[in-house]
């Protein structure tokens, strides 16, 4: 019998490459900056960009933010 569910292989982009991405355009907001990773990184699953937009916000000194 054929497997009903597939695992795909989901293209793996380096965080430090994403976060490095939105500090080049330096994004004013959250949102915007995730749209810049959309852009960036099409094949990359919405939970990557989340998890690349996290690690980007805990490398900033406390006090600097995108709002």
């Amino acid at each position: 019998m054929g497997q009903v569910f597939k695992r795909e292989q989901l293209p793996v982009a380096d965080p430090i490459k994403m976060a490095d991405r939105i500090m080049q355009f330096a994004p004013a907001t959250d949102a915007e900056a995730l749209k810049l990773l959309r852009v960036s990184f099409p094949d990359c699953p919405l939970s990557q960009r989340v998890a690349a937009l996290n690690f980007f916000m805990r490398r900033q000194p406390r006090g600097v933010s995108l709002h």
